[in-house]
């Protein structure tokens, strides 16, 4: 029987989330809309039938994520900080379930099922990378047990460096990860990202 992939968000605490919005929103109001964008992200990944988990080693952030249904990944497994830990702590946990997985920025504003799910039949039999807009990884996602994960800054070049024979897929609605002022003015300048209105 076929197992859908294991598609993963990891989430920072919230109350350390979107700082750099600082300049426009209050901290309540990031917390607001970074809880709300990240259950969004995770909530497409389950449209697209995927089975979605959460990946913390913050006990608010798992709490948030059991209230919404899903389950979590503690990223604290892993022997690397940071996203590259979160990451290599989704392939084991993927290979303990022989499936597929992928790894998706938690601030994809205007993420659809159907977007998500083109990625997730290429990956049935290629490593994918779908690189944001300006440089990043938003999603990465694929069978490979060993691919070399190098989040930061142009993690995008860095992925493809590390891992030449990824595939590249450049999907609009993946492309816009939610960081900086400019990429809110740019998510509600798009009719899909009017949803956004009610937390600024």
């Amino acid at each position: 029987m076929h197992k859908p992939i294991l598609a993963t968000v990891p989430v920072k605490p919230f109350g350390v989330a979107k700082r750099r919005l600082s300049g426009r929103l209050s901290p309540i109001q990031r917390t607001r809309l970074g809880r709300a964008v990240a259950a969004r992200t995770a909530a497409a990944a389950a449209a697209a039938g995927a089975t979605v988990a959460i990946v913390t080693s913050d006990a608010g952030v798992a709490a948030w994520a059991r209230d919404l249904g899903f389950a979590t990944i503690d990223e604290s497994q892993s022997s690397q900080p940071g996203l590259d830990g979160a990451a290599e702590a989704v392939v084991m946990e993927a290979q303990r379930r022989q499936v597929p997985w992928a790894i998706i920025h938690a601030d994809l504003p205007l993420a659809t099922p159907g977007a998500l799910g083109r990625v997730f039949r290429l990956a049935e039999t290629a490593t994918v990378l779908v690189p944001s807009y300006n440089g990043g990884s938003n999603v990465i996602a694929g069978r490979k047990l060993d691919f070399r994960f190098r989040y930061g800054p142009l993690s995008f070049h860095h992925h493809l460096a590390a891992n030449p024979r990824t595939m590249v897929r450049i999907l609009p609605q993946l492309a816009l990860d939610l960081d900086t002022e400019d990429d809110l003015d740019r998510a509600l300048r798009s009719p899909a990202g009017r949803w956004l209105e009610q937390f600024v």
